[in-house]
């Protein structure tokens, strides 16, 4: 026992463990938990499950899902990291198969099973590759956040506000142009980055006009001008910090009588349609992600910058009270802290 424990890096696994948390809740929310009489038991109606048709959506999800837990758990094993890692999401998925069975309203399925082990090994084969060769694996993950918003399929939709998308594209394209100056030192691999997710998206799904003018428009600056002006992080994350308000304060249609907030966390993801749900999961995840990381690259320590931009996003969101067809709910809040809790902890792993 001694010796696993020596091989568990700490930081790393609270992080998976944060992860399988968040897992559980989502996996049982609301938590309408009944006895449940069937004869065959949780195990016999999940093997009875077989291999029902399962949605794209379905499968895609359960697979991304399992990603980062698989990821933090190979990373948090010393030895045997591939194989510990997918054992653990194989014993999280099981788990969550087998209690569902008393969770009200929820499916067994073996499919899901399996589509959590691939997830949970997909994860973890990432961490074995970018062990010792990924210097900042937080900017890395935030990256994957973007790519995959970008590319994950979604139905175009018409804006009422055409100059607040391209601002949008200009600012994250500068963002991202940041993250990847810390792994490569040529300036040219923005535009090499934008020309490679347009061109992804054009095979997956619809690409806006605002995204083609606001990345080459950021790509321009950034190899042109910015990438070697010494306050560059200063300005991109008061840049950024600017357009998280302007998207949480649009379309700017301001009602005179306030609707209720909502303080149970993620309750609009897990409503949302898992094709909507998903994506916004990984832009939120690279917007609030992208500020802490941006604002400890300007100068704040992790906790200045994670007070900070908690309470920005909470006042925003209650401020949405007044706005009309805008979730105004706790959930952004948590998941920056959840972010920038994980930022601490891979900084303290690696110290």
């Amino acid at each position: 026992m001694p010796r696993a424990i020596d091989s568990l890096e700490p930081h790393y696994a609270l992080i998976a463990g944060g992860i399988a948390l968040a897992i559980l809740y989502g996996s049982f929310y609301p938590f309408g938990f009944y006895a449940h009489h069937d004869p065959r038991g949780p195990l016999g109606v999940l093997l009875h499950s077989e291999f029902r048709n399962t949605s794209r959506d379905d499968a895609v999800a359960n697979i991304l899902l399992y990603i980062p837990f698989g990821f933090f758990a190979a990373y948090a094993l010393q030895k045997q990291a591939l194989l510990g890692a997918a054992c653990a999401g194989f014993a999280l998925s099981l788990f969550v198969e087998l209690v569902q069975f008393y969770d009200h309203g929820r499916y067994q399925e073996l499919s899901d099973l399996c589509c959590n082990t691939l997830g949970t090994l997909v994860g973890a084969a990432a961490a074995v590759m970018a062990r010792r060769r990924v210097s900042d694996v937080y900017a890395a993950l935030l990256l994957l956040c973007w790519f995959a918003s970008r590319c994950y399929p979604a139905a175009p939709q018409a804006s009422a506000i055409p100059a607040l998308d391209l601002a949008r594209y200009f600012v994250a394209w500068l963002a991202v142009g940041s993250m990847l100056a810390t792994f490569f030192a040529p300036p040219y691999t923005l535009p090499l980055m934008l020309a490679v997710t347009l061109l992804a998206r054009t095979l997956t799904a619809y690409v806006e006009p605002a995204e083609i003018a606001g990345g080459s428009a950021a790509a321009l600056l950034w190899t042109g001008v910015l990438w070697r002006v010494r306050s560059r992080q200063k300005i991109i994350a008061i840049l950024f910090v600017a357009l998280i308000v302007l998207l949480a304060l649009a379309p700017f249609h301001f009602s005179a009588v306030p609707r209720k907030f909502g303080w149970v966390p993620f309750v609009g993801f897990l409503g949302a349609p898992e094709l909507a749900a998903i994506r916004v999961f990984f832009e939120k995840g690279f917007l609030y992600g992208g500020m802490i990381w941006l604002m400890v690259r300007a100068g704040l320590s992790i906790g200045a910058a994670a007070a900070f931009g908690a309470v920005l996003v909470f006042s925003l969101r209650l401020f949405q009270v007044y706005l009309p067809d805008r979730s105004a709910e706790i959930t952004d809040s948590v998941l920056l802290l959840m972010l920038a809790a994980t930022m601490k902890l891979i900084a303290m792993a690696r110290q």
